[in-house]
């Protein structure tokens, strides 16, 4: 199964929400990462402009679950474990360091679950972690081919000829056909 591995990976926000239609809870979890060469070429994004402020980037992905390690060999003991249901909205966002007289290029993105236990195992690792950075492992479904193989399978209504022949009727009739030359 494929995985996406961010460095520097920290929880910026948790979003629970409910939805009223499957009457089901689900948790938005926004992270922050490292815009590492790793992830770039896993994702196949190219290196980013000079003088760019922020991009979206392309990308969303069936998850199927995450773990956050926690950096630190005394605090890997709180690693988080979590199924989970997708990966997207990737943004890409030029931050000054402190003092300003610098900037970086972070990652952010978001990871949708709706593991039930989600919002309280999140609760617990945010109150003892904090905005300590991490290892993040993202486990996805690889996206399948089949728009392709669908498209190359697919038996075609009419024939070549007769679309052509279709075409040319089309163009008669729009042609008009019957009408004098002016002379």
């Amino acid at each position: 199964m494929p995985k996406l591995l961010f460095r520097g990976a920290h929880i910026r926000f948790v979003d629970v929400r409910y939805d009223q239609n499957s009457k089901t809870t689900y948790t938005k979890i926004n992270f922050t990462a490292s815009f590492s060469e790793p992830v770039r070429e896993a994702m196949e994004w190219g290196e980013p402009p000079a003088g760019f402020a922020s991009a979206k980037l392309d990308g969303d992905f069936n998850a199927t679950h995450l773990i956050l390690t926690p950096n630190g060999k005394e605090l890997k003991q709180h690693e988080l474990q979590i199924n989970a249901k997708e990966i997207g909205n990737f943004e890409l966002v030029r931050v000054a360091n402190d003092g300003g007289d610098s900037t970086s290029n972070e990652l952010r993105f978001q990871v949708v679950t709706a593991d039930p236990e989600a919002a309280a195992k999140l609760s617990e690792y945010i109150a003892v972690i904090g905005r300590g950075e991490g290892q993040l492992r993202v486990n996805y479904e690889a996206q399948s081919e089949l728009e392709m193989e669908a498209e190359e399978t697919q038996e075609r209504l009419i024939s070549e000829e007769q679309a052509a022949d279709t075409t040319k009727e089309d163009a008669v009739a729009v042609g008009g056909r019957g009408r004098k030359k002016k002379e």
